[in-house]
């Protein structure tokens, strides 16, 4: 086999990795707008795909290549698929101290990394794609003339390769990012409570001051009271737009979307963050 030989199976190869990432991207987006009732962009990178179900995919059409009988596929393909999620989230941990899924409450579940209805479903998809997807795709890739071969396997593999390094970046610096976060929220709260305890107390010494005078100025006591309480109310509400934009700068679009995309995701440093987060966007 030449040099071009091997150039030409591995851009093959790369294509229907980039096919079957596209489609789990689809499934993972098309999931969520039935069960949430949104769009969201479920993929982990900033284009449209979800490399874990490229490589779940080519882990099939390669390692079970000579599997045709349906139980026999679709068993197998359920325990390779699981094995990748369940490595993925180990390694999601270990990298970047970030879980961005967690099945603990789910059946069948091993660790909160891997579930029942996940095995199932990645046999029956992996089955499919094996059996029906894998050959008709491989047929229309084979037809290209070689010069369309290498020119969209060539530009597609630049794009994600300038993906994949700003969605590093981006996971890499996202934990300390948080943390900071984290350190700002408490601050902000601990604000709060100083500016609300201060207009509290303003606004019982005014009203102890003025209720002392003569009874005819009670109204205007009151005045003040209320002008005083109003003013604690509005204390009360900065900080919560100050936190909102301490998130804002603190976190670039990439991670905030994929606070907002992964219900389920955690620093594992601070456990209450990404929820806190969450809540505030709620608020805002």
């Amino acid at each position: 086999m030449t040099p071009m030989d091997v150039l030409i199976v591995v851009e093959r190869f790369f294509l229907y990795w980039l096919a079957y990432s596209f489609a789990g991207w689809v499934w993972e987006t098309g999931l969520s707008v039935v069960l949430r009732k949104r769009f969201e962009d479920r993929g982990m990178l900033n284009g449209p795909i979800c490399p874990i179900y490229g490589f779940g995919g080519l882990l099939v059409v390669v390692l079970l290549h000579d599997v045709n009988n349906p139980l026999s596929l679709f068993l197998s393909s359920g325990v390779l698929a699981c094995t990748l999620e369940y490595a993925s989230s180990w390694a999601i941990e270990k990298l970047y101290h970030m879980r961005f899924w967690d099945y603990s409450g789910k059946p069948f579940n091993i660790n909160g990394r891997v579930y029942l209805n996940g095995f199932l479903a990645f046999g029956a998809g992996a089955t499919c794609i094996k059996l029906v997807v894998q050959p008709w795709m491989s047929d229309i890739v084979r037809s290209w003339p070689i010069w369309l071969l290498h020119a969209v396997a060539g530009l597609s593999f630049v794009v994600v390769v300038i993906d994949a390094a700003i969605t590093q970046a981006g996971l890499r610096s996202l934990d300390s990012r948080l943390a900071k976060v984290s350190e700002g929220i408490k601050a902000l709260k601990s604000q709060q409570i100083r500016q609300i305890d201060t207009r509290i107390s303003e606004a019982d010494e005014q009203w102890r001051e003025t209720s002392a005078k003569l009874r005819g100025q009670a109204e205007q006591a009151y005045d003040r009271f209320a002008a005083g309480a109003q003013q604690g109310i509005r204390a009360a509400s900065r900080p919560v737009a100050d936190a909102g934009e301490l998130v804002r700068r603190s976190l670039n679009r990439q991670q905030r979307r994929l606070i907002r995309t992964f219900p389920k995701m955690v620093s594992l440093r601070d456990l209450t963050i990404t929820d806190m987060i969450r809540d505030l966007w709620n608020r805002l």
